[in-house]
């Protein structure tokens, strides 16, 4: 299996205030070392306060690390440059009413990134329009507002904006953690469909373990900032 991202011994540290102003260091994440395939899907999987989306936001750029080294398809992540490693790196958060502005209609949420990269208008249009029959939105959903659908339609609006671009990696950040188990179940499905028919690689970040297990194809366990295991997902928690 080719290899995206590499960790290596990842440090990073965020320091809070003791009662004398000081500011103190606390470890988030504690020598991470892992292994992120091409093509797969792979979830990270924890407790709530063990370092996952902290990891995330290191690994997609938003920020920086105190020692250790990310490697980007074998070579050092830092001589990338970064408009070109977010056009071919996407992130989904956990709530899709913060991802997205409420006063936007769909149609303009899903062309933003389009229209910032110099898109014609009519490209645009075709491209808005193969990824909602792709996913299967509803073409009248580009003239409502995110708070006319629910949930689980706003979630796939946030998921036609993240693919617009086409990138080759999507990294989903607790995506369902709003959604019921039912609703849950049902799109984590449709998204496993989806990414397997694109050929996409993903790094799913999850607490729910029956999630994990059906969704991807390797899993890590992090804990207290370390990953302690790194396996096959569907044998992974028989082990």
């Amino acid at each position: 299996m080719k290899i995206r991202f590499e960790l290596k011994e990842v440090l990073k540290f965020y320091y809070k205030k003791s009662g004398n102003s000081r500011k103190i260091p606390f470890t988030v994440l504690n020598g991470v070392n892992l292994k992120i395939y091409e093509n797969k899907i792979n979830a990270i999987v924890g407790k709530s306060g063990c370092g996952k989306s902290t990891l995330t936001r290191v690994l997609m750029g938003l920020e920086d690390y105190a020692a250790g080294e990310i490697l980007y398809k074998g070579g050092k992540i830092e001589s990338v440059p970064m408009k070109e490693f977010r056009k071919k790196n996407q992130v989904m958060f956990q709530n899709p009413l913060l991802s997205v502005n409420p006063y936007l209609k769909i149609k303009a949420i899903i062309s933003e990134p389009l229209v910032i990269d110099g898109r014609d208008k009519r490209g645009i249009r075709e491209k808005v329009a193969h990824l909602l029959d792709v996913l299967e939105i509803p073409h009248d959903f580009l003239d409502r507002y995110p708070g006319e659908l629910s949930a689980g339609q706003l979630q796939r609006v946030v998921f036609a904006r993240a693919l617009v671009l086409d990138p080759e990696f999507i990294v989903l950040d607790e995506p369902f953690s709003s959604l019921d188990e039912i609703m849950a179940m049902r799109l984590i499905k449709y998204f496993k469909e989806v990414f397997t028919r694109l050929n996409m690689g993903v790094l799913y970040i999850s607490h729910h373990l029956k999630r994990v297990q059906f969704f991807a194809d390797t899993a890590a366990l992090m804990e207290k900032g370390k990953i302690s295991r790194h396996g096959v997902a569907k044998n992974f928690f028989c082990e």
